[in-house]
């Protein structure tokens, strides 16, 4: 029987220690696309024992590597101050996520900036320090008069009185007082304390054919694509420290088995732990089972897992087996219908095949965010000095950030390895610009070693006002140009531009994000 790819079902988890799987609840699903998926990979090495024969020698798997692909349209949860489900990878990635679900306004004295100064929003005195803004994090506007304009933050002052939001583009115009300023989810950019993930691939939300689950999972790099009258897209590529397949999560609720063997009625305590496979588990009921036989391991009691009809099947050598999950002293915390047995005891026989076959499905009915995917129309890009506001014509944008990670061997951890490390983050940017006659600024900058500003804004507007809770910032404070070059684009002229994103002189990091 072949099962459909089209149907399956992702869903990403924070952990609490690194490589301890985390299962899923239900907002922990995600919208991906059909490219999307976990692969659970491994490396190896070749023994080069010399064995009379030019055959090989045995390979042996030295660690677990899982890596996979997630792949989603960019948007955002829907309504302001509130995390997108997808929130969990752009935080391993970046670092860090605070959702705001406070709006501030703007108090008297607001400025639209000029050539010579950066915009200034005022907010009322001890706004700042209730930690409401943050350097690199974007507000919106709420102002008519400058269409909801959305602008990154460059600088705080809690000094001036009152306090100071100083932007990181200017305005058209001055904000009044009284103006909000938007609910931000802003995922913030550090340089440590990236959380792990647990990530869950499932066939099929219900009936579901298998259930892969890796763990101590890290975004490796994350890119996002803005194609001109196209779907803004996130694509994560995310790499684990160990991987399950069809997993079984044994607890304290779960982990009995009463039983009478030959010579009297014991309990096995199976070991609390997620194992990888029912194969794994099957080997710990029968270790145990056998361990705790009366008479030191007189009979010797077996479990297999049939891979052609997924049950279990526990067996004896022994003259007696009564499985005693409904009777037995630990029956309320029996491993029973975990392994496919129904809550009654099984007795008469040496051999018993459980009474149902595993399943695979999310052990909840996925949520998910009421969100629509944005196209990439009536969107804004902010690129060049804090005075240049307007949009920034073109048909393709790219912004991708690379967070490498290697891993941390340790031969006391069982898949020998207990950790990994996040290396090091670049962010660079692409982009097929509109070109412009006499706009020979990016060429001038680059040739002389000095950088830009950019800002992409996606989501939707009424009425030319940015719509909260669809609004996507995405702000690189200072750019080092790398490429510049005009060439043709199907018949007409373009600008191809290139650079990497960098942590400036005013001590702002490289990117952040903002959904508002």
């Amino acid at each position: 029987m072949a099962f459909s790819s089209k149907s399956k079902v992702i869903a990403v988890k924070k952990e609490t220690t690194e490589g301890e799987l985390v299962d899923p609840v239900a907002d922990d699903f995600i919208y991906v696309r059909a490219d999307s998926a976990l692969t659970s990979g491994v490396e190896s090495t070749q023994s080069d024992e010399v064995r009379n024969t030019l055959g090989a020698s045995k390979a042996f798997v030295t660690k677990e590597a899982p890596t996979g692909s997630i792949n989603l349209y960019l948007k955002t949860s829907g309504v302001e101050g509130t995390a997108p489900e997808s929130a969990p990878l752009f935080e391993a990635c970046l670092g860090g996520v605070e959702t705001h679900a406070t709006e501030v306004n703007t108090a008297a004295g607001s400025t639209a900036g000029t050539s010579a100064a950066r915009a200034v929003i005022k907010v009322a005195d001890g706004d700042i320090a209730t930690g409401e803004f943050k350097v690199g994090q974007a507000v919106l506007i709420k102002d008519g008069t400058n269409g909801y304009a959305v602008r990154p933050i460059w600088s705080l002052d809690e000094s001036a009185s009152p306090d100071e939001v100083t932007l990181g583009f200017n305005l058209a115009n001055a904000p009044a007082s009284g103006i909000g300023l938007g609910k931000a989810t802003f995922f913030q950019t550090l340089n440590s304390g990236h959380p792990t993930l647990s990530a869950h691939e499932y066939q099929a939300s219900s009936s579901s054919a298998y259930h892969v689950a890796h763990g101590g999972v890290r975004t490796t790099s994350m890119t996002l694509d803005y194609p001109a009258n196209d779907l803004a897209t996130a694509s994560f590529e995310i790499a684990g420290i160990n991987f399950s397949e069809n997993p079984i999560r044994i607890e304290a609720t779960n982990k009995y088995i009463d039983f009478t063997d030959s010579t009297g009625t014991v309990a096995a305590i199976i070991d609390e732990d997620v194992y990888q496979t029912p194969y794994h588990l099957a080997d710990e009921i029968a270790s145990k089972m056998t361990a705790a036989s009366v008479g030191s391991g007189d009979d010797v009691i077996t479990c297999t897992f049939s891979k052609s009809t997924g049950k279990f099947t526990i067996a004896s050598d022994g003259s007696v087996l009564s499985l005693l999950w409904l009777t037995g002293t630990n029956n309320a915390n029996s491993i029973d219908t975990t392994i496919g047995f129904t809550h009654a005891d099984d007795t008469g026989a040496l051999t018993y095949e459980g009474d149902n076959a595993l399943t695979y499905d999310p052990p909840v009915t996925p949520s998910y965010d009421d969100a629509d995917p944005r196209v990439v129309k009536d969107n804004m890009l902010i690129l060049g000095n804090y005075d240049d506001y307007i949009c920034f014509g073109g048909q393709a944008f790219n912004i991708a950030v690379s967070t490498p990670k290697t891993d941390v061997n340790n031969w006391c951890a069982e898949s020998g390895v207990d950790e990994s490390v996040i290396l090091s983050r670049e962010v660079t940017v692409t982009g097929t610009l509109k070109f412009s006659k006499h706009d020979a600024s990016r060429t001038y900058k680059m040739l002389k070693n000095q950088t830009i500003s950019l800002a992409f804004v996606t989501g939707s507007k009424t009425a030319g006002n940015w719509d909260a809770g669809t609004v996507t910032c995405v702000f690189c404070p200072e750019v080092s140009i790398t490429t510049k070059n005009i060439v043709d684009n199907d018949g007409y002229i373009v600008e191809d531009f290139a650079g990497t994103a960098i942590v400036g002189t005013d001590g702002l990091e490289d990117v952040y994000i903002t959904q508002l």
